[in-house]
């Protein structure tokens, strides 16, 4: 199955490889290449993150690679990578449903 990154992990991706690469190089070839094995085993095995009961919408699952946790959603026609992240990093901002429950009383 193809996989997809979504924009905003398409930004993280590029923002901690330089980041690694300024500050370790073995440690930026080392992500590059536990990322690239995630991927190839993703598009083999899509159900291989449980799923995330956590975050805002059904369906989502997680997997961690190494200290980084990877949120992706099994489409009919492509998994799509939402959002990655070092396990240190406050998790990012979701958007709710416009259905979702939170007004204020």
């Amino acid at each position: 199955m193809k996989v997809l990154f979504s924009p905003r992990a398409r930004d993280y991706l590029r923002q901690e490889a330089t980041y690694l690469t300024d500050r370790n190089r073995a440690a930026a070839e080392r992500f590059r290449h536990d990322i690239n094995q995630f991927v190839k085993a993703l598009a083999q095995f899509p159900a291989m993150g449980p799923e995330a009961a956590d975050l805002p919408f059904p369906g989502a699952r997680r997997f961690v690679v190494g200290d980084y946790l990877i949120h992706y959603e099994i489409g009919e026609a492509a998994i799509v990578i939402l959002t990655i992240r070092h396990g240190r990093e406050r998790p990012p901002e979701m958007p709710l449903d416009d259905d979702a429950d939170f007004e204020a009383p």
